[in-house]
């Protein structure tokens, strides 16, 4: 088992960084808000991607919640975590979006709280 999730540290930080902004395009997708492809729309590009960008550290809460647990040794924990929160927060942070940046950090931060509790019992049960 290597020390940090998917092999390096760099991958690490990259995906922490990015999966917030991929959940929303998913989340989007799957509801079907994809606009139509026009030269329009592909000019609202650039923009889009800059209001997802915003989002980037947003996830970091989560995702630093799931390095802990990873180095703690419980990789199982670590990715059950993720997958139940991660979606949660995705759809969360596209809605909160309606009400900007600082509603999207907030609902990031306290849907994170439950990854930060699964490590502290993870952490407690490593050091009986």
């Amino acid at each position: 088992m290597t020390d940090q999730p998917f092999g390096s540290a760099g991958k690490f930080w990259v995906l922490s960084l990015g999966w917030l902004p991929a959940g929303i395009v998913v989340v989007s997708l799957s509801r079907g808000v994809a606009p139509p492809i026009t030269p329009e729309t592909l000019f609202m590009l650039p923009t889009a991607l800059m209001s997802l960008a915003i989002t980037a550290p947003c996830g970091l809460p989560l995702a630093l919640a799931f390095r802990k647990i990873w180095r703690m040794g419980s990789t199982r924990a670590a990715w059950t975590t993720f997958a139940i929160l991660a979606p949660l927060t995705s759809f969360a942070a596209l809605f909160a979006g309606l009400l900007g940046p600082i509603a999207i950090a907030v609902y990031a931060a306290v849907l994170s709280v439950p990854a930060w509790i699964v490590y502290a019992v993870v952490r407690r049960r490593s050091a009986r």
